[in-house]
């Protein structure tokens, strides 16, 4: 896997640990940045997307000043996205001028609103005029202390990405791959065969605006527990999927995403597409 000839850029990496902000508690901690540039180079990951967080509702911070430090180290490898608390003064301005230091979107949006409040619909009206995308984190349910929030049968995204449609949503989190089957979903990583195409194959399916990110275990959970669906979902769809790991312990490909997709024997195009392609297209690189 080591020797992988394709290129592959991650779509949702973070910086755990960089001078003096330090989250002790977190797996993410032990992302440094030579952890991280470490892991491209031993996966042949051409490049990252770095994504800050900031959030009443999360307890790490990493500001996205110090992301844009730690990307103009490595310009050639590293993307900055930028993240503001929505519930917070002078949104525009703020992320305005976090594209203008080369901020390439918005996210990791983590605020634990409804994903259709206005203050959210506010922050897409932004991104839309400035011409960035958003990775949104989507919580299963009302018990988890992050993420934007949405019915079962996630109206209240259909509805955001219809009215937003120059706006391209990357979405992420147990919320959202929870939906890949049409069974409601009782636990945030739930296991078992896909009997029929959940909500999110028809908003990947219907809408260009709408892109679904594989990092971390819910990503990977959709896919692992029923290979046969994942191999078809991913050749209807490998267009709209892009490949991500979010956590230093899913960096070994040989555990977990990139061997897995390996494993479903799809095609070379479809897989140039998740691990690279549609990543280039949406950030225009």
């Amino acid at each position: 896997m080591s020797d992988l000839p394709r290129r592959m850029f991650d779509c949702h990496t973070h910086l755990g640990y960089y001078r003096d902000v330090m989250n002790k508690n977190s797996p993410w901690s032990r992302v440094t940045l030579d952890a991280l540039i470490s892991y491209l180079d031993k996966l042949n990951t051409s490049r990252a997307v770095v994504l800050p967080l900031s959030s009443w509702n999360v307890d790490t911070v990493m500001p996205t000043e110090y992301v844009l430090e730690v990307c103009r180290k490595y310009p050639d490898r590293l993307m900055p996205f930028c993240a503001v608390e929505v519930r917070e003064q002078c949104l525009e301005e703020r992320i305005a001028r976090y594209v203008e230091m080369g901020c390439k979107g918005f996210g990791e949006h983590t605020s634990k609103l409804p994903i259709d409040h206005e203050l959210n619909m506010a922050l897409y009206r932004i991104c839309g005029r400035l011409g960035i995308p958003i990775l949104i984190h989507l919580a299963y349910g009302e018990a988890e202390t992050y993420g934007a929030m949405d019915s079962q049968e996630l109206d209240g995204f259909e509805r955001v990405a219809r009215e937003h449609s120059d706006v391209d949503f990357i979405m992420h989190g147990p919320g959202w791959w929870s939906r890949i089957s049409a069974e409601p979903a009782s636990e945030p990583y739930p296991k078992g065969p896909v009997k029929e195409p959940g909500k999110i194959v028809q908003l990947l399916s219907d809408y260009d605006n709408i892109y679904g990110d594989l990092s971390a275990g819910s990503g990977y959970n959709a896919l692992n527990r029923d290979r046969q669906f994942a191999q078809n979902f991913l050749k209807m769809l490998h267009g709209k999927i892009l490949y991500g790991t979010d956590l230093d312990d899913l960096f070994t490909p040989e555990e977990v995403h990139a061997s897995l997709l390996e494993s479903l024997n799809l095609p070379e195009g479809a897989l140039e597409n998740i691990f690279h392609k549609n990543l280039e297209k949406l950030l225009g690189i």
